[in-house]
């Protein structure tokens, strides 16, 4: 009788970040991948509560892709006591060292800086995840493979990498246990992908899918047309005596960016203006990057692309107007973007350009969402500049594209799990799938759960969610929505004809916030 699989979902699950997924069975107990998760101040604690599993009882881990939301936690499970081998390509380890040491370096500063705020005096201090060390630890346990290798780990249980056309080296993960052959699909890619020849694609018993943008159908984009957009948010920024902010991700989006920029410089659509690259971080990916990129294009060597590297520099380009200023963080949840975002919101002349998925809760989210007054930092800052987005640059399979990828991978006789996606697109995705006739109805895993797995039928629950799992995830940015409550009594009250009804007011809302507080001691 073949032996069963249990699934536990401890991220991505119900949303977009934090994706770990546990898989036991053959006397093995896989992870794949273990991100931090991102978005809305609830889920951001999830990263510092002890890890969902015993990481001394893992016995391989793989990993799908170097994003953070995959990989960001993984120096946790070998800082408390995780000891055996990581898997992942070539070009995932290459970027896998400089994004994590940044990410403990950007960890260690937000700690010191939090813990030194006022509205933190007498609270217990906050220590970061990881450190250094931590990293290095992780990196002494990688082991690259290539795509279509298959791996042992013993115990009949083997895997293998499929290309997934998300961002280089990233990759689709077939894993072969107790009997049974699933598939986890990481984040996928639109285009055709390289396939293992002689492989059989197709045919799982269980497949585990995202679904980032599982509700929509983006317009195909063609490069000219997306370098032409660029080209237009610049000359009118510009052209308004405004700076262009463009948050990015380090790695892929940072670089396409650059390559689009050094096209319109060539082709003389643009003047060589400033563009300032102000994230140490994609500087040494960029260079790990082209190792497998073969474009030709120097990105490193242009004169009016400036590279900027330390803080004092940063902090310069808060006196220069009429420039282009590309930083991390892509989703504006940390890095130099956010001190150029104090300075530049206020101003009307500014524009922020969007290029990636936002999170729900994440800054970039709340500023999408147009929201005119946000918390940074500590600082309310009014939102007068610009906000606009630019769709052409996802690395992300849409609706069509996952549906087309799970047909791909047909038939499958258990059951599909998707992952990795906000409520509706969780949903409009799963629905496509039911009113297809082909699956099994999909399943939509809630933060905690565990599943079983057995060939040729079903998945059934072994174990419920966390108890708090769909409050975390329907969780506002509280910290965004204060802000703009702030500015939005503030405008009512000057608004008010005299000093009388400003009296008035203030003294209902102090009411209200005692009638409140009164309430909850009850």
């Amino acid at each position: 009788m073949t032996e069963g699989i249990s699934i536990t979902f401890h991220g991505a699950a119900g949303t977009v970040t934090g994706s770990c997924l546990e898989i036991s069975g053959g006397g093995k107990t896989i992870l794949v991948d273990c991100g931090l998760f991102q978005g809305t101040r609830s889920l951001e604690r999830l990263n510092y509560e002890k890890l969902p599993f015993d990481p001394a009882k893992i016995d391989a881990i793989i990993l799908s892709h170097a994003h953070l939301d995959h990989s960001g936690r993984l120096p946790c499970v070998y800082a408390h006591g995780g000891k055996r081998t990581t898997y992942c390509t070539a070009p995932t380890a290459d970027i896998l060292k400089p994004l994590l040491l940044d990410s403990a370096k950007l960890q260690a500063a937000s700690v010191e800086r939090r813990n030194r705020r006022a509205d933190r005096a007498g609270l217990p201090p906050f220590s970061p995840l990881y450190t250094d060390p931590d990293v290095m630890e992780l990196m002494k346990n990688i082991n690259t493979v290539d795509y279509c290798e298959q791996v042992d780990l013993g115990n009949s249980v083997s895997f293998r990498l499929w290309d997934a056309r998300h961002i280089v080296g990233s990759a689709s993960v077939e894993i072969k246990i107790a009997g049974q052959r699933l598939m986890v699909s990481g984040d996928i890619g639109s285009g055709s992908a390289i396939q293992c020849t002689g492989q059989e694609l197709g045919g799982y018993d269980h497949i585990i899918c995202e679904a980032t943008y599982g509700a929509k159908d983006r317009e195909e984009t063609l490069i000219r047309e997306r370098r032409e957009a660029l080209a237009t948010n610049v000359e009118n920024t510009l052209g308004a005596g405004g700076n262009l902010l463009i948050p990015a991700f380090a790695v892929e989006r940072t670089q396409a960016i650059l390559e689009d920029f050094l096209a319109l410089f060539d082709s003389k659509r643009l003047s060589p203006i400033n563009v300032f690259l102000d994230a140490p971080l994609a500087q040494k990916i960029t260079m790990a990057v082209l190792k497998y990129r073969n474009n030709g294009a120097d990105l490193l060597k242009r004169s009016n692309i400036r590279f900027i590297e330390s803080v004092a520099e940063s902090k310069q380009l808060n006196q220069i107007t009429g420039a282009v200023i590309i930083a991390g963080s892509g989703m504006c949840e940390g890095g130099r973007i956010r001190h150029h975002l104090v300075r530049n919101l206020p101003w009307r002349q500014s524009r922020v350009l969007f290029t990636g998925f936002q999170v729900a809760g994440t800054l970039g989210s709340v500023l999408i969402g147009g929201a005119k007054m946000v918390r940074i930092s500590g600082n309310d800052v009014t939102v007068n500049a610009g906000i606009a987005v630019l769709d052409g640059y996802s690395n992300h399979a849409d609706r069509t594209d996952l549906a087309k990828w799970l047909e791909e991978h047909s038939p499958v006789s258990g059951s599909i799990f998707l992952v990795h996606g906000e409520e509706q697109a969780l949903h409009v995705l799963s629905n496509d799938l039911t009113a297809a006739n082909q699956y099994n109805d999909p399943i939509i895993p809630v933060l905690g759960e565990k599943w079983k797995l057995l060939p040729n039928a079903s998945a059934r629950m072994q174990t419920p969610a966390r108890n708090d799992a769909k409050q975390l995830i329907a969780a506002q940015d509280w910290t965004s929505r204060l802000a703009a409550l702030r500015a939005t009594v503030q405008q009512k009250v000057r608004a008010l004809p005299s000093n009388q009804d400003r009296d008035k007011m203030l003294n209902a809302l102090e009411r209200a916030l005692e009638s409140y507080q009164k309430e909850k001691l009850r």
